[in-house]
């Protein structure tokens, strides 16, 4: 019987891999330059320091930024834009529950990991120390606050209308909120004893609760079980989080 010839293998077909496009090469410069700022500060960080961090060589980032101010403010404008979007899009998530359901989500979105890595926190602080002297980012902090003021202060807005023991107006609230986020986020690079993502969301809704009993009571009452949850064995009753200069 004649033997049958195997039939040969085929060679495997090399991987295709996708080409590196012109808004790759950009984004993997931006957040290497939110890296470097995080760790650097604003005026040490170099553009050879953020050629180095990307792994891409230094006449690319001189060709995508001309200057180390343009690379600078496209990292602020992606870390605002990260934050807002993040918040925005925590309350789209819950948009069949209550107001209080959806300032809630976006306190929670405003302590994630996404929003308060330390290289991120560190970075908007160095931004924030420099506004005054800087037209683009006092521009760009203008624009957001805005953008922030009126997305919290339109939910609010529903709470206080609903709210019968309210202690405070839509304003007062968005203002608050707002500004203790900021302060909260500060005190979690603090050294020694930083503040945790958990303890600062309490926090916040210990302060809501205080100006909205009814529209926050659940909603504290359930954090104020998991702050319990979570102390350390041995405490006869959890200690209040402390903030940090």
């Amino acid at each position: 019987m004649p033997r049958v010839p195997k039939t040969e293998a085929k060679p495997a077909r090399p991987l295709l891999r996708r080409r590196k496009t012109a808004e790759d090469s950009r984004e993997e410069l931006i957040e290497a330059a939110i890296e470097v700022i995080g760790r650097k500060g604003l005026s040490r960080t170099t553009l050879a320091d953020v050629a180095t961090k990307a792994g891409i060589g230094y006449g690319n980032v001189t060709f995508r930024f001309k200057t180390k101010a343009a690379l600078l403010l496209a990292a602020l404008e992606k870390v605002s834009g990260e934050y807002m979007n993040c918040r925005e899009e925590a309350a789209v998530a819950v948009a069949d529950g209550t107001a209080a359901q959806r300032i809630d989500a976006m306190i929670v979105a405003s302590f994630s990991r996404r929003v308060t890595s330390q290289k991120k926190i560190a970075l908007w602080h160095a931004f924030l120390s420099e506004r005054h002297i800087h037209s683009d980012y006092r521009k760009l902090f203008a624009e957001l606050r805005e953008r922030e003021y009126s997305l919290t202060k339109a939910i609010f807005e529903e709470i206080v209308a609903a709210e019968p023991n309210k202690r405070a107006d839509a304003h007062l609230a968005a203002v608050g909120l707002n500004s203790l986020i900021e302060g909260l986020w500060f005190n979690m690079r603090s050294v020694p004893n930083p503040l945790k993502p958990g303890e600062a969301q309490h926090i916040a809704r210990v302060f809501l609760g205080s100006l909205f009993p009814v529209a926050f009571g659940d909603i504290l009452a359930q954090s104020h079980q998991r702050e319990a949850a979570s102390a350390p064995e041995g405490d006869e009753e959890p200690e209040p989080a402390m903030l940090h200069d």
